[in-house]
């Protein structure tokens, strides 16, 4: 079973990456540079063995230093096969959201690291929706199986972003459906 996340709001919202955080210019270099000097034998047993690094683009690779680095989430235009899940929101405009959208204190006993990055990415996801949204409107996330697009919600939530506090323990749940709305200000 594989979960989707839709974001839906009234307005065209940005899409690409959010939230990554790759090294850049000398350091990514040098890094590139020490995995391509490696002698063979470092290479055997090992996917590095399997790379031809001659034909390597380095220029097109993304590094990263840590797992929580390399968390974010990502806004794609929904694919021909996914048109039906605009059926579930009120907002005009959908789009498929991809990150892992959960985290809990056993996972934060278990890896502290993965937790991290799992806090992150629904961080980066938070303040995504409220970066994008205004005190008049609602941004709606859906979460499913995939190709059960149109099933009714089993599990409708309201956020107040102006109010909400991450608790010990959150994850987007299949068959959800949340409505992120801000109060208004004074």
């Amino acid at each position: 079973m594989s979960v989707m996340h839709y974001i839906s709001a009234d307005k065209e919202l940005p899409i690409g990456g959010f939230g990554f955080k790759p090294i850049e210019g000398e350091e990514k270099r040098k890094y590139l540079e020490m995995i391509y000097q490696q002698d063979e034998s470092a290479r055997k047993g090992t996917i590095l063995e399997l790379i031809d690094f001659e034909e390597i683009d380095f220029d097109s690779i993304i590094v990263f230093r840590t797992i929580e680095d390399a968390s974010g989430i990502y806004v794609y235009e929904l694919s021909d096969s996914e048109k039906d899940v605009v059926q579930i929101f009120k907002n005009r405009f959908v789009y498929r959201l991809e990150g892992i959208f959960y985290f809990s204190e056993k996972m934060k006993e278990r890896n502290l690291e993965i937790y991290k990055a799992r806090k992150k990415e629904l961080n980066v996801l938070f303040e995504y929706i409220s970066s994008n949204i205004t005190d008049e409107e609602i941004i709606e996330v859906y979460s499913c199986e995939w190709g059960k697009w149109t099933e009714k919600p089993k599990i409708i939530t309201e956020i107040d972003l102006s109010t909400f506090v991450f608790p010990e323990e959150f994850e987007l749940r299949c068959g959800e459906y949340i409505i992120f709305k801000k109060s208004k200000s004074t």
